[in-house]
């Protein structure tokens, strides 16, 4: 099965989404509320602090059916993300910590693949600087005070990939517009309690449910030098070579996979469902017929095969992984 899939925007508290309404050509009702991400073939639900819509979060396909009661519930979350304002600092739970102290089976280790339209100076801020302890981190977050700098900036363009550890302190610049991969879960701790453009963030989202002390207890600790901090987590982006190129593997995790098919390309699957996001140009996907920014969830499909002038990212988790 190949399915067109619904635009399903979710209310976060930073400005941003008119990168998603030029890529899909669709612009959400306006309502007032912020909905600067996608959450394509999503079967979790969000999390806002306040508030709470029942369902937010759920993915529908095209003939209105939530993804989850066709294809069951998928071991990963991927998302259309625009900011054009800098999010606030934050951090998600290791698997181990939010099985003991979140009532939950995943954390949220996640991923970033920098789509064309962010902006030329775009950055993003992660991980801690060296000497960076939970006391310092801890008093910073009472004054509001010497957070930013704590971390590291990190330049952006289109083609770049950065990915995010459970426990690493991160926030993504202005300008950014990306596909993100993560575990299937909205937890997550806030350091900051105002956005930069001065909105408030729900005291429930900041510490998580865990309170203001435990909350501390969700980063690690161990700070790097920028240059250990590249050689980790980012990737540069390169020459785009037509077929299959592999985007993120089991040299950064086990969690997820994801991957950049160009023009006539073919990718063995085996996964329990893999959403896909025609990037640029049109063509076929399993012998349908998709355009830039179609999003889409294969399920029950051994391979992915793209034909045309078109490129394609693709998310999945391996079974067994």
């Amino acid at each position: 099965m190949v399915a067109r899939l619904l635009d399903n925007r979710v209310r976060r508290t930073y400005l941003g989404g008119g990168r998603i309404d030029a890529f899909t050509g669709h612009v959400p009702a306006n309502d007032g509320a912020l909905r600067p991400e996608d959450w394509m073939a999503s079967t979790t639900t969000a999390f806002n602090g306040t508030l709470e819509i029942e369902g937010e979060g759920l993915g529908r396909l095209a003939d209105g059916r939530l993804v989850k009661d066709v294809v069951g519930t998928l071991p990963i979350l991927v998302k259309l993300l625009d900011s054009d304002e800098r999010l606030v600092i934050q951090a998600h739970p290791t698997v181990p910590f939010a099985k003991a102290h979140m009532n939950a089976s995943v954390g949220k280790t996640e991923c970033w693949y920098f789509l064309p339209g962010t902006a030329p100076d775009a950055c993003v801020y992660l991980g801690f600087r060296p000497g960076v302890t939970r006391e310092k981190w801890k008093a910073a977050f009472e004054r509001q005070e010497g957070l930013l700098e704590m971390l590291h900036r990190v330049p952006v363009k289109a083609g770049d990939f950065v990915f995010v550890d459970g426990g690493v302190p991160h926030a993504i610049g202005g300008g950014c517009f990306i596909i993100e991969l993560q575990e299937p879960s909205d937890l997550m701790v806030v350091a900051e309690r105002f956005t930069p453009s001065g909105r408030r963030i729900p005291e429930g989202k900041l510490h998580g449910g865990l309170g203001f002390e435990k909350m501390h207890d969700v980063y690690v600790y161990d700070g790097v030098s920028y240059e250990d901090l590249c050689a980790k987590y980012v990737r540069r982006g390169g020459a785009s070579a037509a077929g299959a190129t592999r985007i993120l593997g089991p040299d950064l995790t086990d969690k997820f996979e994801m991957w950049r098919l160009a023009g006539a390309a073919r990718l063995e699957l085996g996964g329990a469902g893999t959403v896909a996001v025609v990037t640029d140009g049109a063509g076929t996907l399993n012998g349908v017929p998709v355009a830039k920014g179609d999003r889409l969830v294969v399920s029950g499909e051994d391979e992915l095969e793209t034909a045309g002038d078109l490129t394609v990212a693709a998310c999945f988790k391996r079974e067994g992984e």
